[in-house]
């Protein structure tokens, strides 16, 4: 990659440019996209349980090698939490090379195979990459009987690569998707993205009104007493980290610099009719609470046999609807 003959260190920013340059040089930005975030955890509003997990554990098993390492995880949650964003930070502090795993399929003829190879040949001459699939759910399609040879092929191979010991340590793979139930269960196993599957939801609590706070900073508000702060909670009831973001937008499109003051948020927050996906945000987040794989990031981690058994009941009266 021309590292080796500067005749001075080369920079942390020249480092970054010259490996996208050499992974450019093998495959298209439509194949695999080289990514260095530069916002941090630190930067993300909300999810204090989540972040602390990631800090004291997912992180220390991402730089760990041997026994001690985790091949992968699985990030569901439904549309709009924010997932990849989250993950992008983490990322950025682990200062790992991160490469966006975009389409590998091609339309010619044995052309998959081929892009592949390529691939696997640029992550395992990287010392350490962090692999990270967005929207995992429509980039594999199984290996069952009924799934095309070369999507099955394609499948198979992704999944020998995630549990390849060798690869142990040096290669992560983080899947994330809405749609956990789409995934092929091979991958959901153990030694696989099943090592953790981690649940992103709606804000609540703390960090709603955190989410809150950050959402209206644009109007200059500095204080909310116990009955505004109720009123916003109210009109922001089932509100997605995007729909958040939506009203910091408009908050700060209308306040222009000035101050706003709480009546006026509270009447932007009532104009904002959320899209018609309440249902499907529903089936996507009980899916992300039935295949957690930690209790501990459950919203109740002392959750029963029997609200987990409510669980699964609701998702079938969803599918049922036609609410998949």
């Amino acid at each position: 990659m021309g590292v080796s003959h500067e005749s001075r260190a080369l920079g942390l920013g020249e480092v970054v440019e010259k490996v996208r340059e050499f992974i450019q040089m093998q495959l298209s930005e439509d194949v695999v996209e080289y990514k260095y975030p530069s916002h941090k955890i630190t930067d993300l509003v909300g999810y204090n349980k989540l972040k602390q997990f990631m800090r004291q554990y997912l992180m220390p098993r991402i730089k760990a090698s041997g026994a001690e390492a985790i091949s992968g995880a699985i990030i569901c949650g439904p549309i709009g939490g924010g997932k990849t964003f989250m993950f992008e930070a983490m990322a950025s502090e682990l200062e790992m090379v991160v490469l966006v795993l975009k389409n590998i399929r091609s339309q010619f003829f044995g052309q998959t195979d081929v892009l592949f190879e390529r691939f696997r040949r640029i992550v395992e001459a990287l010392p350490k990459a962090l692999i990270l699939v967005d929207e995992a759910d429509t980039q594999f399609g199984g290996v069952g009987h009924d799934i095309h040879e070369t999507e099955r092929r394609l499948t198979g191979k992704v999944q020998s690569m995630m549990s390849d010991s060798k690869l142990r340590g040096r290669v992560v793979w983080l899947l994330i998707t809405a749609r956990i139930n789409l995934l092929p269960a091979d991958m959901k196993r153990q030694g696989r993205g099943g090592d953790l599957i981690i649940p992103v939801l709606d804000p609540e609590g703390e960090d709603r009104e955190e989410f809150i706070r950050w959402a209206i900073k644009p109007g200059n508000v500095t204080e909310l007493s116990d009955s505004e702060k109720e009123r916003l909670l109210t009109v922001t009831k089932d509100y997605s980290t995007a729909s958040y973001n939506a009203l910091r937008q408009e908050v700060r499109i209308l306040a222009k610099g000035t101050s706003l003051n709480v009546d006026e948020i509270v009447k932007i927050a009532e104009d904002i009719l959320q899209p018609n996906i309440q249902a499907t945000r529903r089936y996507q987040t009980l899916q992300a609470l039935v295949n957690c794989t930690r209790r501990s990031l459950l919203p109740n981690p002392h959750v029963t046999d029997e609200e987990r058994k409510r669980w699964h009941d609701e998702i079938r009266e969803l599918e049922l609807a036609g609410n998949m």
